[in-house]
């Protein structure tokens, strides 16, 4: 297990996070960082050609920090949030970590922050704790320090994910270019350079995923991730013996799955249920992973293939329900790589790459619902790479195959010993983890603490 990833820029030194210190040439800013990747001062330039440092969060979430002004500019995407904070004093704060722009924010200002009622997703510019901003995606941050004061201005930029169109309107057609953007994108992300795995289910999107991928790195580890209460080991290995790559099954246990909890909170920013449900078994297997592996995923395809529609009662035109899905995942941070990368690891999701992206959004929705199945052009493409009952297999949401959809809440409750607990125990995993940060930001619980303080507070709740 290594270091829980963050980082922060603050208008004003904090006390609380010296140790952590991220030198910023020739900047008005203070830096602080922890398992992040060390910036290279001066290998950017601004407008004028004076040497400035970029920032990168998420891919594609930019800081560019030069002298006394800090520009920051979140994609379309806008995979791993930023959250920040301003007064009138002068005081301001940005960070990727929630926890660590609360520490911060109450070191600066000796405020006091909570955790909101409803911790869950918000739509909008709320984040989990009261008095922090989660800036939007596609927008456009200016930060000028000005003597004791800062000049703050946002604004909305362009979002290239809002548009649909139906440039691709044959099934084949459609199919194939985005097997094409798929491709180019694993190629891109072969450039890291540890280990190779990818997850697989059995199922036409990991499937596509891993075949791929078997094309461009032959050697790559497949493996498919079971609980007590479920699994699809069989059909994962139907496709890793037709892509010729040995399959590692991981079962999970309970306990694993609960110690992951606090990890997947933290990451995503809130405790919205079914998100957790997602992002656990992910998060519990790269705890059991050895450090330094590149874990390529499905996930996304349902969102910009289907808009999570299924075979029953699909609508002619799912164009709606894909930018509903679209915008929420946005929010929702769960395809975020910062529980993987607290493991030394890190995800690739192929689908969510903006080539694969725009050719789906690009795809004309009759197409998409080819031979009355969702994600048919998909299907029909994957023949030539996948067995075909691997391609048109009928689709099983992740963590209903793995179990954990029926099965996480009724653990939580045995754990707790309360009926309907999990939403109050996967709020309270954040509440203790802010208590925690508040007091010593860089000396954070273990899991099994924050799972034990957690319950304990749940239990002996009046």
């Amino acid at each position: 297990m290594t270091q829980q990833p963050w980082l922060l820029l603050s208008s004003r030194p904090i006390t609380q996070l010296e140790d952590a210190h991220l030198p910023l040439t020739g900047s008005a800013f203070h830096g602080y960082a922890n398992a992040w990747p060390t910036p290279v001062a001066g290998d950017q330039a601004d407008a004028l050609g004076r040497p400035c440092t970029r920032l990168v969060v998420g891919g594609d979430n930019t800081l560019d920090v030069q002298g006394n002004k800090l520009t920051v500019e979140t994609s379309s995407r806008n995979i791993t949030p930023l959250y920040w904070s301003a007064d009138h004093r002068g005081n301001f704060i940005i960070s990727t970590d929630l926890l660590i722009a609360a520490s911060a924010w109450v070191n600066l200002t000796d405020c006091q922050l909570s955790v909101r009622e409803n911790a869950g997703v918000h739509l909008g510019d709320h984040s989990s704790i009261h008095g922090l901003t989660r800036l939007q995606h596609s927008n456009r941050l200016e930060v000028v320090l000005q003597g004791n004061r800062t000049h703050i201005e946002c604004c909305e930029t362009f979002d290239s994910l809002a548009l649909q169109s139906a440039r691709f309107n044959t099934a084949v057609l459609a199919g194939e270019a985005q097997l094409s953007a798929l491709e180019h994108s694993i190629a891109d992300h072969l450039k890291w350079p540890g280990k190779v795995a990818a997850l697989v289910s059995g199922g036409v999107d990991s499937g596509l995923v891993a075949a791929l991928l078997a094309k461009q790195c032959p050697t790559f580890e497949a493996f498919s991730i079971g609980t007590p209460w479920g699994n699809e080991f069989d059909d994962a290995q139907q496709l890793a013996d037709a892509i010729g790559r040995p399959l590692n099954r991981v079962e999970l246990d309970p306990q694993s799955i609960l110690l992951a909890l606090p990890q997947t909170v933290r990451a995503f920013g809130h405790a919205h249920p079914q998100a957790v449900e997602i992002g656990v078994a992910i998060s519990a297997f790269c705890r059991q992973l050895t450090a330094g592996h590149l874990i390529f995923t499905g996930y996304g395809s349902d969102l910009i293939n289907s808009g999570l529609a299924t075979g029953d009662g699909m609508p002619d035109d799912i164009r709606h329900s894909i930018a509903i899905e679209v915008n929420k995942t946005r929010y929702s941070s769960e395809l975020t790589s910062l529980a993987a990368q607290a493991c030394g690891s890190e995800l690739a999701h192929p689908y969510w790459d903006q080539r694969v992206l725009r050719t789906a959004l690009d795809t004309c929705p009759s197409v998409k619902t080819t031979r009355g199945r969702e994600k048919g052009h998909l299907r029909l493409a994957a023949e030539r790479w996948l067995p075909a009952e691997a391609a048109w297999r009928k689709k099983t949401a992740i963590h209903h195959g793995n179990g954990l959809g029926a099965a996480l809440s009724q653990l939580i409750d045995d754990t707790s010993g309360q009926r309907a607990s999990a939403p109050a125990v996967y709020r309270q995993l954040l509440v203790t983890q802010l208590e925690q940060a508040t007091r010593t930001p860089l000396s954070p619980l273990s899991a099994q603490e924050i799972l034990d303080r957690a319950l304990h507070s749940i239990t002996h709740r009046c």
